[in-house]
């Protein structure tokens, strides 16, 4: 018996040393840290699943683009990361999805939350899997999160958001932001902040016929105003420094005064200017699908894409150079929490 103390009395010392570094390690994480942090940009990779595919023009000059955050196909209500639902759940969700995607006939999709081999959605790639049904050849990824749980009924989670294309895509940037949580819970945000997802801003560029197309697929940071002040001062910073399209669309998830469970209601970001305030006062011209610069929040939220709070999260906007002929929230679609966005644009300056 002595020997078996004797044995195991300095490995757990050892191992009482490790744990107190670690939670060492995620306090000071938390008290030395930015409250949001964006990254420098970094390029991407762009899948391209046919080599041969041939470059294509518009129809009737037109491009229809949706915007969609899929929430992994988890349907319309989300309780938890991972709910228990079987697999034929999920794929019925995506088969769903894709055929409103043919029956719209779109080209674009701005996608986020699309997971990639998650436990919680059945190890299923669905990049993978849409890109397959729709029988499209171009995608530009971006993995958001991408972390093991071995405690926790998730277990490996990988998210992505994704721009796929019926058109060649020619170059995939992003940048992540890192954002501290605002649980009510304090000790739940000191030790979740190094295990939570980031947010993304991408800009894919694709040649539609010989149109170079600047498309900016954002997903911003849902925890609180001021993170999202600072993507989006950053987007338009963006936009305005690539003098090398012939245009733009900016979709996406914004979060817009946003909050998740456990977390308290942003009174403050409502009470406040939209923060769209600088996208329309930092980039002439631009205009969005159901709203401008004189609506406010009340207007802006009429039109919902997030049903559970009736908020508006999902938007497109669009420079001088398209004309918007067609636009729809599909509220028939039950694939996630979320409602897809559809914009049918007119180019009328090449």
């Amino acid at each position: 018996m002595n020997s078996v103390y004797t044995f195991f009395k300095p490995l757990a010392l050892i191992l009482l040393i490790l744990l107190c570094v670690v939670i060492f390690w995620f306090i000071f994480k938390w008290f030395n840290d930015p409250e949001y942090k964006i990254e420098q940009i970094q390029e991407g990779f762009v899948l391209n699943l046919n080599d041969r595919a041939e470059k294509m023009n518009l129809k009737n000059n037109s491009l229809t683009v949706i915007s969609y955050n899929l929430g992994f196909a988890a349907g319309p209500m989300q309780n938890t990361l991972a709910d228990d639902h079987p697999e034929s759940f999920y794929s019925r969700n995506l088969d769903d999805f894709i055929s409103m995607v043919k029956e719209k006939d779109a080209e674009i999709l701005l996608l986020q939350e699309v997971d990639l081999n998650s436990k919680r959605s059945g190890y299923v790639n669905q990049l993978d899997y849409i890109m397959t049904r729709l029988g499209w050849s171009y995608a530009a990824p971006v993995v958001d999160w991408d972390f093991y749980f071995p405690l926790r009924k998730e277990h490996k989670i990988v998210k992505a958001t994704v721009v796929i294309s019926k058109f060649p895509i020619i170059s995939n940037e992003y940048t992540l932001t890192s954002g501290k949580p605002n649980f009510k819970n304090k000790l739940i945000n000191i030790f979740y902040y190094p295990l939570l997802w980031k947010s993304t801003m991408q800009q894919v560029k694709v040649m539609v016929g010989e149109i170079s197309i600047s498309l900016y697929n954002v997903h911003l940071c849902v925890w609180n105003r001021e993170a999202r002040m600072g993507q989006i001062k950053y987007l338009s910073e963006w936009i305005n420094k690539d003098q090398d399209s012939d245009g733009f669309i900016v979709g996406g998830d914004f979060n817009f005064q946003a909050y998740i469970r456990g977390t308290p209601i942003p009174v403050d970001d409502m009470s406040q200017p939209p923060i769209f305030n600088v996208l329309w006062n930092e980039l002439p011209g631009i205009r969005e699908l159901l709203i401008d610069s004189t609506l406010d929040t009340d207007m802006i939220h009429k039109h919902f894409t997030f049903p559970e709070r009736k908020h508006r999260y999902d938007f497109l906007f669009y420079s001088k150079n398209f004309n918007s002929v067609e636009c729809e929230i599909v509220h028939d679609l039950q694939s996630s929490d979320h409602l897809p966005l559809v914009g049918v644009f007119k180019i009328f300056q090449q």
